[in-house]
């Protein structure tokens, strides 16, 4: 249920940021900050920073920042509401219930079936214990699990009886909709219902928060009619495709060394972390989906893939890679001996065999090609060709477009064809990712270059002479692959105008007519939009902008850099009687703004200079050419204003670097 908005600014405005973090991090007082190791990465010498005045953090070791809320989401690995929920709970600030935001009535049901999955959790653990779960108890000890790892995984018995859990619920006042709804009984036609788990060995699921959301249960018996597994069905709080298995317990591992790695079954996980592999994680009787992909991508970049030996493992690994891939992570992949899985070769060969085999994984691509060619492909032409447009497939739907040329030159080193030729398919496949390069035995125009004033190519040149751009080849570069959620340099200076210079925001806009247009990036428009909406709606611009869940995670950790950044002068200033000269917040807005225009004038120059070559009517081509000519005028005339003005220091970065404009 949704948390009212006046409770959110309560928890955020009364929690005090150093005694939150105080509690995970040991801090001591350095000037206005307070100062301690990182909990976020590993650090002999202190870089993380506490302001108490501002409520935020930063570390500037590896750049995380955030406000008291965003610390407990990115410490705990919580949700926003969580987080929330969290703080509220310490503070003693009580969340009302909102029934009104929950028209379905199925929050009150989630919490009373999440409610009997958590008691029920806890009645087959302590069963376990008891004579009636020494079968379960024999095969726990037969895989090698020790008394800590039982208790770690709160791995469990069922009973053999029809009834003994849910007699046991329902005399703790729980309902039959209720144990319905919590998918451990199952409803007959005529109403009566029976316990879903029975004589089994009980491995409860638990989502990335910790909490139960449902049960595998492991056959004790060889009686070939009884299903090795049973899960827990799919229902209001249990959602196979979207609960991986142990990331609980490994989440802060695999934030650590931001790779993951994913096994098939629930006892492979068990037995990886008892062995110290603490990042493993594994799909609940499900394959690997799009939602396990984007649940791993809040704590990973990479996943090593151990699935069995087997026909259905190694099918299961080849679609693990594809989903992977599309959702932007990278993938290496792990051959285990036929007839072994995680589990059972840990017991038989050790843990240092399993550490070799993680430490040798091969890359996705060595490894599909490999199993291509195990399988024959090396003797059919027609089987190579489908499988290079197999793996030509994958590599289109990869996200980071800078990834899929190497790639490519490396799936044709494999197969032996040319470059050339599988770039020219890539690009069949909706990519235009391929470089420059000569067409019809001319040397093609590098379209991303356009003409300097001086410098106009002829309308009836076949081959136009080298013409300068307008950014240098650094900041052209930059700009292309700079990342959707960061501003660029100029919009810096107007965003922390808006959020830290006194009356900076009403400066903006009605001195300077600033508005969301004005910026030239998605991500720098999208922030003032943002400010814009906390100005109009909240007392504290800067707070509600670090907790605005509309902003990307980047974005609001960009905000926090600002906030550090913008360091006003001790008061301890006043003890020497020095006067503090007023900043001049006006000069550096309009040398940012004058840097954003030419940047403007130069994307538009660039559009203009791809169009030419396309052009084959020689009047619109001359027309062209001279929209070019007066955007390159307008942009020089900019150049040399800009310059003019450059006696005086045109930022005011604070006390970390703001990054240069852009040169021509």
């Amino acid at each position: 249920m949704r948390i009212p908005d006046h409770i959110v600014e309560q928890v955020r405005t009364q929690a005090n940021i150093v005694d939150v973090i105080g509690e995970h991090v040991r801090l001591r007082k350095a000037g206005r900050n307070w100062l301690g190791l990182c909990p976020f990465h590993t650090e002999k010498t202190p870089s993380f920073n506490v302001n108490l005045e501002r409520g935020i953090y930063k570390c500037f070791g590896c750049g995380r920042a955030g406000n008291a809320i965003g610390f407990v989401q990115e410490f705990h690995h919580m949700g926003f509401a969580d987080a929330v929920r969290h703080l509220a709970q310490k503070m003693g600030i009580v969340i009302p219930d909102e029934t009104a935001e929950d028209p379905t009535g199925l929050g009150p049901r989630r919490d009373a079936a999440r409610a009997a999955l958590r008691e029920a959790a806890d009645y087959y653990v302590e069963l376990l214990t008891t004579p009636e779960g020494a079968v379960a108890r024999t095969m726990f000890e037969r895989r090698g699990f020790s008394p800590e790892t039982l208790t770690t995984w709160k791995l469990g018995a069922s009973p053999s009886a029809w009834d003994s859990l849910s007699q046991h619920l329902s005399s703790r006042g729980y309902t039959t909709e209720q144990l319905n709804d919590a998918g451990l009984i199952v409803v007959r036609e005529d109403g009566r219902f029976y316990d879903r788990f029975r004589g089994r060995a009980m491995f409860p699921i638990r989502d990335d928060q910790g909490r139960v959301v449902g049960f595998s249960a492991r056959s004790l018996t060889t009686d070939p009619a009884s299903p090795k597994y049973v899960n827990s069905p799919q229902g209001l709080v249990f959602d196979k495709s979207r609960v991986l298995y142990g990331l609980d317990l490994a989440k802060r591992s695999i934030t650590e060394v931001r790779t993951a790695i994913v096994v098939e079954g629930q006892a492979d996980v068990v037995a990886m972390h008892q062995a110290g592999f603490r990042t493993t994680v594994a799909s609940s009787g499900t394959a690997f989906t799009e939602d396990h992909v984007r649940l791993l991508k809040k704590y990973a970049d990479t996943i090593i893939v151990i699935y069995d030996a087997d026909s259905a493992g190694q099918t299961a690994t080849s679609r693990a890679i594809e989903i992977a891939l599309a959702g932007g992570l990278d993938v290496r992949c792990v051959s285990l001996p036929a007839g072994t899985d995680p589990d059972s070769l840990i017991r038989s060969q050790g843990r240092e065999a399993m550490e070799t085999l993680v430490h040798d994984a091969k890359g996705w691509l060595t490894w599909r090609t490999e199993r291509f060619l195990a399988e024959g492909v090396s003797n059919d032409s027609v089987r190579q060709a489908a499988a290079v447009r197999t793996m030509l497939e994958w590599i289109s739907r990869i996200p980071d477009a800078l990834r899929r040329p190497f790639y490519v030159r490396e799936l044709a080193a494999v197969f032996g064809l040319p470059d050339g030729l599988l770039l020219d398919q890539l690009l069949s496949m909706g990519h235009s990712d391929r470089p420059s390069s000569p067409r019809h035995g001319q040397q093609q125009q590098n379209i991303t270059a356009a003409p300097t004033s001086g410098s106009i190519p002829s309308a009836t040149s076949s081959s136009p002479s080298p013409a300068t751009p307008p950014l240098s080849h650094h900041q052209r570069t930059q700009q292309q692959h700079q990342s959707p959620h960061s501003p660029l340099a100029p919009e810096r200076e107007l965003l922390r105008v808006a959020l830290f210079v006194t009356d900076g925001l009403a400066m903006l806009l009605h001195e300077f007519h600033v508005d969301d247009e004005t910026f030239v990036s998605e991500a720098g428009q999208r922030l003032f939009r943002r400010i814009l909406i906390a100005d109009a709606e909240h007392h504290d611009i800067l707070q509600h902008v670090l907790n605005d869940e509309q902003l990307h995670p980047q974005e609001r950790q960009y905000v926090a850099d600002l906030a550090f950044a913008a360091v006003t002068p001790s008061v301890s200033w006043e003890r020497f009687n020095v006067d503090m000269p007023a900043a001049n917040h006006a000069r550096p807005v309009r040398d940012a703004l004058i840097s954003l225009e030419i940047i403007r004038l130069s994307q538009q120059v660039d559009v203009l200079s791809r169009t030419l070559d396309d052009v084959k009517d020689v009047d619109a081509k001359l027309r062209l050419v001279n929209d070019v000519r007066q955007l390159l005028q307008h942009r020089d005339e900019l150049l040399k204003k800009r310059s003019d003005m450059s006696d005086d220091t045109p930022w005011q970065p604070g006390a970390t670097p703001s990054p240069s404009l852009p040169s021509a």
